[in-house]
């Protein structure tokens, strides 16, 4: 912009817009008049054709995309600042990076990549979590993940605050009933802790329930509940005085207890995609078919070749050309890592839809130089 207000003998604003019309795909019209006056004015200031062009064609390059000194070095220096974070200070800099919401990709691709580090990812926990993602240390001395209450879908401000002051006022939940008494909760709050497994590591191993079976003694005290209609009068979380109304003693919950077995490892994903939206126990992809198809740390000796990948959605990104036709940037993962599919305009016809449709799929294409694959043909991955 200096350059175009010092040479071209322009103002402040038509500078501006020779950047903004060399950034972009339109403005072609302004920017040829604004290339006139800049032409005409560098040549009343002695500079030749030839160097007159040059520097035209230096300034609408750098006008396409160009970072400024302090732009670069800033970023330079984040850039030090989070490697270094992540090679040497690696579960927190997840917790940070999950906790913040922050980065290019959606949470899960965090934890999964926390879980490529071999870094333990846990489940949220009453007795353990706190709001946003924490560090912790295993009996191994090594580091984990533990997911933060502010991951489980539908819980309440509220509630998410009320369960770490109980148990710093109280100690640890000891039983479903412990907890109810103590955090004033919504059903269905209750109801997807006890699904995602907030209620697995209870420190009472007497009272220790499968899921279902903690459900089942959910439903059990709603019943109770109801049966005394007490509930209109008195809210949860009242206190001790609450407690004999709804709640039975341990000795008493022992003896009304139904055997449910625990759910499988296909179920407790499937929850955990619903409630949480990150697969803590898995992968979404370990229990879909393979036929053959190479995993994503392969690519690099792969490339110029024809291959066929399994890969679960992680974002995506459509972009506009300059024939006015459509085309995306899919970022995809499997258990070994993350790949990027580019989605030409023709390819993008046949196949963008489905990007928006499911999360799960194959992809077909040829791995380019850089990495990348040129996407041919996507295909829904069901079971």
């Amino acid at each position: 912009m200096q350059i175009s207000q010092a040479l071209g003998s322009m103002s402040l604003a038509e500078a501006d817009l020779v950047r903004r019309s060399s950034a972009k795909y339109s403005g072609r019209r302004d920017l040829d008049r604004l290339r006139g006056k800049f032409l005409q004015a560098s040549g009343m200031m002695g500079l030749t054709d030839a160097q007159r062009e040059e520097t035209w064609m230096m300034v609408e390059k750098f006008a396409g995309f160009g970072f400024c000194k302090a732009h670069a070095a800033t970023y330079a220096d984040i850039s030090y600042r989070m490697a270094f974070l992540k090679t040497h200070h690696t579960a927190e800099f997840l917790a940070a990076m999950c906790s913040a919401g922050a980065g290019f990709y959606h949470v899960s691709a965090y934890v999964e990549e926390a879980k490529r580090w071999g870094i333990e990812v846990r489940l949220p926990s009453v007795n353990h979590s706190r709001m946003e993602y924490t560090a912790e240390t295993g009996e191994d001395g090594r580091r984990a993940l533990r997911v933060g209450l502010m991951q489980v879908k539908g819980l309440r401000v509220e509630t998410i605050t009320a369960i770490p002051r109980a148990r710093e006022e109280g100690g640890a939940f000891r039983s479903l009933e412990d907890f109810l008494q103590r955090v004033p909760v919504e059903c269905d709050e209750i109801e997807s802790l006890i699904k995602c497994g907030a209620f697995d590591e209870m420190s009472n191993e007497v009272c220790k329930m499968t899921r279902p079976e903690m459900l089942w003694r959910w439903n059990l005290l709603q019943t109770a509940d109801k049966g005394a209609r007490v509930r209109a009068a008195v809210p949860m979380g009242t206190g001790p005085a609450f407690l004999p109304a709804l709640f039975p003693t341990e000795e008493e919950s022992g003896q009304t207890r139904m055997s449910v077995p625990q759910y499988t490892l296909e179920q407790k994903l499937r929850y955990e995609r619903e409630i949480l939206e990150v697969c803590v126990s898995g992968h979404p992809l370990d229990f879909l078919p393979r036929n053959g198809e190479v995993w994503s740390d392969e690519l690099p000796s792969l490339r110029g070749k024809r291959v066929s990948l399994c890969g679960w959605v992680v974002t995506h990104r459509h972009v506009g050309t300059k024939n006015y036709r459509n085309m995306m940037f899919v970022t995809l993962e499997d258990q070994r890592g993350v790949y990027e599919v580019v989605l030409f305009p023709n390819a993008y016809d046949r196949y963008g839809g489905l990007v928006y449709e499911i999360r799960t799929m194959r992809v077909t294409g040829r791995v380019e130089q850089d990495g990348q694959i040129n996407g041919e043909k996507l295909e829904a991955l069901r079971k």
